[in-house]
C-alpha cells in the first residue's frame, strides 16, 4: 500500500512539473552543433560542480556512472527539475531571461548486495536549444523590417545499465543507451510596415535517434594497497560515453503570408564526439568528500551532413567539489543530524568559438541534501556563473540555476528468512 502511494504521488508530481515546462530566450551559442551540453541533471551532482564521477553513495541512482550503483541497499527513485535565469549582453543590449524545465529521472536497484550487482533505468537530458533574437533593419530600398531567429529543441537519452563489483572492490558499469531528441530553427523576415513585399519565413528540423554506451569503473580504495586504515578512503574514476552515428531526418519548410511555397524532407547524419572523464574522490572521517573531474569532448570532430562545423573546438570541463555528511550517527541519526552540505567550482572551455575567441564559463555551486524520512531525500542545490564575453561584439551570459531533486526509496527483493 505504502508503494502505491508513492506511485501516485511521483505521477502527480510528474504531471506539475509538466505543466511548468516552459522557457523564454536562452543562449545564442546554443544554436551551434546539437546545443548547449548539459552535463547533470540532478540536485547533488550540481552541488558538486556538475559532476562527482568517483563517488559511490547507498543513497542515490546517478544517471551519469552507472559503476556508482554498486552500494545500492534500498530500490530508488529520483525526479529533478531546474529552473534558469540568465542575463544576455553585448555592446548594445542586455535583456534577461528565465525558464523552468523538467529535468530527468532515474530508478534504480539492487539485484545482488553482496556482489554489487544493481540495474538501473531512466530518461536524462543531453543537450538543450534555446535562443530568440529580434532585429530591426533599416532599409532604403525595403524600408524597416524585421529580422527574426529563434531555435527550441533538445537531445536527450533513454538508458538501461547495471553495475557489479568484481573481488577487487572496484564497481564496474555499463549502459545501453537510445538517443532521441528534435531542434527546431526559425527565421523569419516581417514586412508588416511595407505592403509591397510579402512577409517569408523558413522553418528546419533535425529529427535525432541512435544508439550508445556509457563504460565505467571506480577502483576500490586505493589506500588499502599501503595499510588497512578505516578511516579514509582514496578512489580514482573512468568514464567514457560512446555513440554511433545518429539518424537525422531533416525538414526545411518556407512560407510567406500567401501559404507554404516550398517543403523538403531529407534524412542524413550527425557524429556526436565521444565523451571522456577521469575523476577522483577522498573521503575521511567519516564526514568530509572531496572531488576532483576532468571531462575532454572532441567536437572538433562533430559533423552534420558530412560536414565539420567551424564553431566548434573541443570541450574541456574541471570540477572541484566538496561534501559534508556525517555518517557516524548510525541509524538512530536525527534528520538534521543526516543533513550533506556541499560545494563546488568549475571551469569549462566550452566548445564554442568564434573568430579565434573561445567561450569560456566559470561557476560556483553549493547545495544541500534534506532527508524527510530515513531513506528519502529532498536535494536542492544552486549555482552561478559568467560564460563568454562582450569583446569582438560576442554575447556574455551571467546566470543563476537552481534545480530540485526529489529521491524516493522502497526495500524491494528481499528473502524472507526461513
Amino acid at each position: 500500500m505504502l508503494m502505491k502511494k508513492k506511485i501516485i504521488y511521483i505521477s502527480i508530481l510528474l504531471l506539475i512539473i509538466s505543466s511548468f515546462s516552459f522557457a523564454q530566450g536562452g543562449s545564442i551559442y546554443s544554436r551551434y552543433g546539437i546545443g548547449d551540453i548539459i552535463h547533470s541533471y540532478s540536485a547533488r551532482r550540481m552541488g558538486f560542480g556538475n559532476l562527482g564521477s568517483a563517488v559511490i553513495d547507498k543513497d542515490y541512482v546517478d544517471g551519469y556512472n552507472p559503476a556508482s550503483w554498486s552500494s545500492l541497499y534500498f530500490t530508488r527513485f529520483s525526479l529533478s527539475a531546474k529552473m534558469l535565469a540568465a542575463n544576455y549582453s553585448d555592446n548594445s543590449i542586455d535583456v534577461t531571461h528565465t525558464k523552468i524545465i523538467f529535468s530527468g529521472f532515474t530508478f534504480g536497484f539492487p539485484i545482488q548486495r553482496d556482489y554489487g550487482i544493481s540495474a538501473a533505468l531512466g530518461l536524462i537530458p543531453i543537450s538543450n536549444l534555446r535562443y530568440n533574437i529580434k532585429k530591426i533593419i533599416q532599409s532604403p530600398i525595403l524600408g524597416d523590417f524585421s529580422e527574426n531567429f529563434e531555435g527550441k529543441g533538445s537531445l536527450s537519452k533513454v538508458f538501461l545499465g547495471f553495475s557489479f563489483r568484481v573481488p577487487t572492490q572496484t564497481s564496474l558499469g555499463a549502459t545501453f543507451e537510445y538517443y532521441t531528441g528534435t531542434n527546431n530553427y526559425y527565421s523569419s523576415q516581417d514586412f508588416s510596415d511595407n505592403p509591397d513585399f510579402r512577409d517569408i519565413s523558413y522553418q528546419t528540423t533535425y529529427k535525432y535517434h541512435g544508439v550508445g554506451t556509457t563504460l565505467s569503473l571506480i577502483t576500490g580504495n586505493v589506500l588499502d594497497l599501503f595499510s588497512n586504515n578505516n578511516n579514509s578512503q582514496l578512489r580514482f574514476s573512468f568514464l567514457t560515453n560512446l555513440v554511433s552515428e545518429l539518424g537525422t531526418d531533416t525538414s526545411i519548410i518556407a512560407k510567406t503570408s500567401i501559404g507554404e511555397i516550398e517543403k523538403l524532407n531529407g534524412e542524413t547524419t550527425t557524429i556526436l564526439p565521444n565523451r571522456y572523464t577521469l575523476g577522483a574522490s577522498f573521503a575521511w572521517n567519516k564526514k568530509y568528500l572531496l572531488m576532483f573531474d576532468y571531462l575532454y569532448q572532441p567536437f572538433s570532430k562533430y559533423q552534420f551532413n558530412g560536414k565539420y562545423d567551424n564553431h566548434l573546438k573541443d570541450l574541456v570541463k574541471l570540477s572541484v567539489g566538496f561534501e559534508y555528511k556525517d555518517k557516524s550517527y548510525g541509524i538512530h541519526a536525527t534528520n538534521f543530524e543526516r543533513m550533506s552540505l556541499r560545494l563546488g567550482v568549475s571551469y569549462e572551455e566550452t566548445q564554442y568559438t568564434f573568430n579565434g575567441i573561445n567561450i569560456n564559463q566559470y561557476s560556483v555551486h553549493a547545495g544541500i541534501a534534506f532527508p524527510f524520512s530515513d531513506v528519502n531525500y529532498i536535494d536542492f542545490s544552486l549555482a552561478a556563473g559568467v560564460r563568454g564575453t562582450t569583446d569582438a561584439n560576442l554575447i556574455q551570459e551571467k546566470f543563476i540555476s537552481a534545480t530540485f531533486t526529489l529521491t524516493l526509496a522502497e526495500l524491494w527483493f528481499v528473502r524472507p528468512d526461513r
